[in-house]
């Protein structure tokens, strides 16, 4: 039932979710989780990319940004299905809940430059290694105030080989945030990695 939930909700973005302390409750809702993330292989198929992808930022209370400059942050506000999209050129995933399981939604979509994730409770290590499906067109990466980030996740950007701007911030879970943007600096050369130590505004970064 709760597979095919995320066909039945007719654009309904999915609730961001506090996730209770109870095991089998936590089961739940991370299986919940993984129905509103998990591609559509048909879907993307059918459809394209740079659509599915789109549709799994929003369905999960996301927002993006077309080619062009177009803003759009209600699933109900997509195009008709028979009308095609512009490319997709920004994912800002603040206070939303997508999570790892939906970022092979990534491959194909050509355009993307720019992610933000900020204030996510399903972003973790798993997430920001999923990234890599998006390493040969991300130049700019935002991840703060992400509870479930680690050091070893951010160590996963290294792959990011494109990357011309890195924003980290507000990563509870992160013990030694500067040995990390030091050795993610070493394998990225060309990329300026920012953190809270280094003058950022964090206020005037949330996006």
């Amino acid at each position: 039932m709760l597979c095919s939930l995320r066909h039945r909700v007719l654009g309904a973005a999915a609730p961001r979710i506090i996730l209770p302390r109870d095991s089998q409750v936590r089961m739940f809702w991370e299986y919940v989780n993984m129905s509103f993330n998990r591609p559509d292989v048909d879907r993307i198929k059918q459809f394209g990319p740079d659509r599915t992808c789109a549709e799994w930022v929003l369905r999960n209370g996301g927002r993006v940004v077309w080619d062009g400059g177009r803003k759009l942050a209600d699933y109900n506000m997509l195009p008709p299905e028979k009308q095609a999209v512009p490319k997709l050129i920004e994912i800002d995933g603040t206070d939303s809940s997508i999570s790892h399981y939906g970022f092979p939604h990534l491959i194909g979509c050509t355009k993307l430059s720019k992610v933000i994730l900020h204030n996510a409770s399903y972003i973790d290590d798993r997430a920001l290694k999923g990234l890599s499906y998006g390493r040969d067109t991300i130049t700019y990466l935002q991840v703060s105030k992400c509870l479930n980030v680690t050091d070893a996740g951010l160590k996963e950007l290294k792959t990011l080989h494109k990357l011309e701007t890195l924003l980290l911030f507000q990563l509870e879970s992160v013990v030694n945030l500067e040995g990390c943007k030091l050795i993610l600096q070493q394998h990225l050369p060309k990329c300026k990695v920012l953190g809270s130590k280094d003058g950022v505004d964090v206020n005037d970064n949330k996006q």
